[in-house]
């Protein structure tokens, strides 16, 4: 089962992107239950069993160590078509957190899933068909992204923790492990 590396936002821009969440949310009707939590992906994780599951953590512990905290600057939104049909928080590609994802998937090596395309897109998910309890389509996630359009989404947070997490969140999210980033 595949495991994912995470930062969490805090702050404002937590408080933003909920917001707009939970309005997409209501105005879609997506989610029955829990919404998703706001997180970005770092990278996806195939691990093939405990044992390297194991060694995910330590690679991850190892490649952390020296690693500094970060920001997570939001810009905007964007979108992401089929299969994925998900609405997100633009994140910035910013050299550090480039820096951080590049030193992790080479700990990692094969373990990490290639991002489709070979191109990143860092994001956080607002909302998706993914997790849905309502299949939605390419038309009904194109005007949820144009909803979201209609909130300013301009803000930042420090980011000195780091979470690996099981896919699954109801009804809350399972973490594997934390990592904390130097100050």
């Amino acid at each position: 089962m595949d495991v994912f590396l995470v930062a969490r936002p805090t702050g404002k821009l937590l408080s933003l992107a909920a917001e707009v969440q939970e309005k997409l949310n209501i105005r879609y009707r997506l989610y029955d239950q829990a919404l998703p939590p706001l997180h970005l992906t770092l990278l996806r994780i195939n691990p093939s069993g405990k044992q390297d599951l194991s060694a995910v953590v330590a690679g991850i512990k190892q490649a952390v160590n020296l690693a500094p905290s970060f920001k997570i600057e939001a810009r905007g939104y964007l979108r992401f078509g089929s299969p994925h049909l998900a609405v997100g928080i633009a994140v910035r590609r910013t050299a550090a957190l480039l820096r951080l994802r590049t030193v992790l998937a080479e700990r990692l090596g094969e373990q990490v899933v290639p991002v489709a395309g070979g191109h990143w897109r860092p994001h956080i998910t607002l909302v998706s068909a993914a997790f849905s309890n309502n299949a939605w389509g390419e038309e009904g996630c194109l005007a949820a992204y144009h909803d979201a359009l209609a909130f300013p989404m301009r803000a930042e947070c420090a980011v000195s923790e780091l979470e690996l997490w099981y896919p699954e969140y109801v009804p809350k999210v399972q973490v594997v492990a934390s990592f904390h980033l130097m100050p």
